[in-house]
């Protein structure tokens, strides 16, 4: 059982630091734009801080949704926060942050029928973050993974099938400190 848990593990957190936009190319940058553009878009989007509070805020929801419907489930946290830089910018990319925000395990089975409800309760409580409708990775018997991003790049997935798993990370967000700093200086 351990050896599957860490097999999924390894799994979720290179999805998560591959949809988070970590890692990459530096002598390119997934956003475009000139630095000027870049600038604007990393001081309107919010600080990591609260950025990482608020996508914690909904996966906390997921969890305790989906243990409301499903009574039997009982969230382990099978990994962390870990912290990371990004590639996705060119602008400030030595002061850029993103976090995968942890993978918590409940273990036992969703029935495949039972599964299409996972999917509700997950997707009703991101849509009040900002996501939009998940894209179906996997939807097999016993085997069924979500995943969606928002405007910033953030992402959650849910897996069902052996095990339930959920994790979540941020896009790439400046140090409230670094927007401050940038607001006023103009650096």
């Amino acid at each position: 059982m351990r050896k599957y848990s860490v097999k999924w593990f390894l799994l979720l957190l290179l999805f998560s630091l591959l949809v988070s936009g970590c890692g990459g190319n530096e002598l390119t940058s997934k956003h475009g734009g000139d630095l000027q553009t870049q600038r604007d878009e990393l001081l309107r989007r919010p600080g990591i801080e609260e950025a990482s509070a608020r996508y914690q805020e909904m996966l906390t929801r997921m969890r305790d949704g989906l243990a409301a419907r499903f009574t039997w489930m009982r969230w382990g946290t099978s990994q962390e926060l870990i912290r990371a830089g990004c590639a996705e910018f060119d602008f400030a990319k030595d002061d850029l942050e993103s976090q995968t925000l942890g993978v918590w395990v409940a273990f036992g089975d969703i029935p495949d029928a039972e599964w299409p409800e996972v999917q509700l309760v997950v997707t009703e409580i991101a849509a009040g973050y900002g996501f939009g409708s998940p894209r179906i990775m996997s939807d097999r018997p016993g085997d069924h993974t979500i995943t969606a991003l928002d405007q910033y790049g953030a992402s959650y997935s849910v897996t069902g099938g052996r095990n339930i798993s959920l994790n979540g990370s941020t896009g790439c967000h400046l140090p409230q400190a670094v927007k401050d700093r940038i607001a006023a200086t103009g650096q």
